[in-house]
């Protein structure tokens, strides 16, 4: 099993509902929750379509390789509605990502960890942080407590 961090959000419906499903899905899946942030209300960034976000973070752990647990949050999204292929700028009813997987680096086409725009993103830093304030990014080589910092009073 590893430690994964992922994050979770929606702009669609009945937001807390939907995050809630979607970590339903992912305990049923055999993915394991350990923490879950608050959640954090925001709004739609870089031109989604929509209202506003909710999101959350997950501390998990998992035995699924990276790319099969792409696909288990991509069916989980599809099972919540949400048309698959993404579309940029769609609103979402369920929008599931890997943040973190280990201390896993990862540049496929198709897949990046760590999530390549995590330190552009509030919403996604400050609920992975809370979630699991000592993982440490693989990149920066910092605790997420302290690479959370900056998102600070923002």
């Amino acid at each position: 099993m590893v430690k994964v961090i992922i994050g979770l959000g929606s702009n669609l419906g009945n937001r807390r509902q939907n995050i809630q499903q979607g970590l339903k899905h992912l305990t049923e899946a055999g993915v394991k929750i350990i923490k879950i942030s608050s959640y954090l209300k925001n709004p739609a960034a870089e031109g989604t379509a929509g209202g506003k976000f909710l999101n959350a973070a997950v501390l998990a752990e998992t035995d699924l390789e990276p790319e099969p647990l792409l696909t288990l949050l991509h069916d989980i999204e599809k099972d919540s509605g949400r048309p698959q292929p993404h579309q940029p700028k769609e609103a979402r009813i369920l929008d599931l990502d890997i943040i973190y997987y280990a201390d896993r680096i990862i540049d496929k086409p198709d897949l990046q960890i760590p999530h390549p725009r995590r330190l552009q993103r509030r919403f996604v830093m400050k609920p992975a942080a809370e979630a699991a304030p000592d993982f440490c990014d693989p990149v920066l080589k910092k605790p997420l407590k302290d690479v959370v910092r900056p998102f600070q009073g923002r």
